[in-house]
């Protein structure tokens, strides 16, 4: 007889149920997402091991979707219609066997990611042989899952009821020895990178920060033990859809915190490119900052100067604005290479070296203009008349004559 349980119970335990497969659901795409952005387009080394992760997701995904209907249409509550029993076992069949495959390719897909950073042969055969090992034993659950009441999913329901499926005691074997190698892969995978990182050649900084990612398989290993626990609501046939929530429900964690964590052990050189563009970024607006109080101290500078100058220098302002406006004038006409530098000699916000340089440059063409018409006017006025000769010099020349 089905135990009775009040309605909030119930309701609680089909939401619980449902928002779990949702949330896993989502978070395993969005790292899985991250995966792919930074296999591709960060260090562009997309390999088998992601494309068995997403394989892994899109059948977890497929699992997820079957408990979601399964949670609409009557799971977690007690099942009494042979309609509903007969719709609602179908979909569990093909619950049970997509959690197998999900389970099967996710281990692949870490196999081949440890393959790829081991440093020891001896650490690789532990590899082949824990993935092997989980292989087969998925392979076996999933046909058994399929053909343990005969090879028609429709009719699995009136066979169970005639007592014509495989007896509890195979069931009991099939789903412990799945649920215990794959805890005890996940723990292998767990510990291996302490081996890996024993003989590594980095600081003890480095170990610990990589040795942080890589076992973030751990907590795959954990919702396998907590899982293990609940494998016998499997074989509860009696108020099944009832028992059989608490599997169900660590059935979703366990695959989805191994998709996580498989993921975010691969997004290490998307964390440093990011962290080295907001160095960039950072560096580019203090630089900014520095430039734009530069100018404002140069521009405070050259009004003090401008505002000191008719006080320092000799010629009154009238004449001063008057001669630097000659000599731009002169210098434009001539079309040379300077024609930039002085056309620009009024512009208050540059460098105060600049300006003096282009004032010192106005001096020497004023200086060469004011030589250049001394010159000039030297050449075009006229000689002294001579001086008379002496007597003496007169009188002998004179004679000679």
């Amino acid at each position: 007889m089905a135990t009775t349980h009040d309605d909030d119970s119930i309701q609680q335990r089909g939401q619980a149920q449902a928002r779990i497969a949702i949330t896993f659901l989502v978070l395993s795409w969005f790292f899985v997402a991250l995966r792919i952005w930074t296999r591709t387009c960060t260090i562009h080394n997309f390999g088998w091991d992601d494309g068995t992760i997403i394989l892994a997701t899109a059948l977890f995904s497929a699992y997820c979707a079957t408990m979601l209907y399964i949670e609409a249409n009557g799971g977690g509550t007690h099942v009494t219609k042979i309609e509903e029993l007969v719709d609602l076992t179908k979909w569990t069949i093909v619950g049970e066997a997509t959690y197998v495959l999900t389970v099967m390719v996710l281990k692949i897909s870490l196999g081949i990611f440890f393959t790829r950073i081991v440093i020891r042969r001896s650490q690789l055969y532990v590899i082949y042989t824990a993935v092997t090992c989980s292989m087969i034993s998925s392979i076996l659950s999933f046909f058994y899952v399929l053909l343990r009441c005969g090879n028609v999913i429709n009719d699995y329901v009136y066979q169970q009821l005639a007592n014509n499926c495989t007896p509890r005691s195979a069931d009991l074997f099939v789903a412990y020895q799945q649920a215990s190698i794959t805890t005890l892969t996940d723990c292998i995978l767990a510990a291996l990178p302490i081996l890996i990182l024993w003989d590594a050649n980095m600081d003890i900084r480095s170990k610990l920060s990589v040795g942080f990612i890589l076992s973030l398989a751990a907590f795959g290993c954990v919702a396998s033990m907590i899982r293990f626990q609940y494998v016998e609501g499997l074989t509860h046939f009696e108020d099944f859809f009832w028992n059989a929530t608490n599997i169900a429900i660590w059935s979703t964690v366990e695959p989805g915190v191994g998709i996580i964590a498989g993921c975010l052990a691969t997004l290490r050189p998307l964390l440093r490119s990011f962290l080295s563009k907001a160095r960039l970024l950072q560096s580019e607006k203090h630089s900014s900052r520095g430039r734009s109080g530069t100018g404002s101290s140069n521009r405070q500078r050259w009004s003090r100067s401008m505002h000191n100058m008719p006080t320092e220098v000799g010629p009154a302002p009238n004449t001063l604005s008057i001669d630097i406006a000659y000599r731009l004038k002169s210098t434009i006409s001539k079309r040379d290479s300077t024609d930039d530098i002085l056309a620009a000699a009024n512009d208050p916000f540059l460098d105060w070296q600049s300006t003096r340089s282009r004032s010192l440059e106005i001096d020497r063409r004023s200086s060469r203009t004011s030589r250049t018409s001394k010159v000039s006017e030297s050449r075009d006025r006229p000689l002294p008349p001579l001086p008379p000769l002496p007597l003496k010099l007169a009188k002998r020349t004179t004679s000679v004559v």
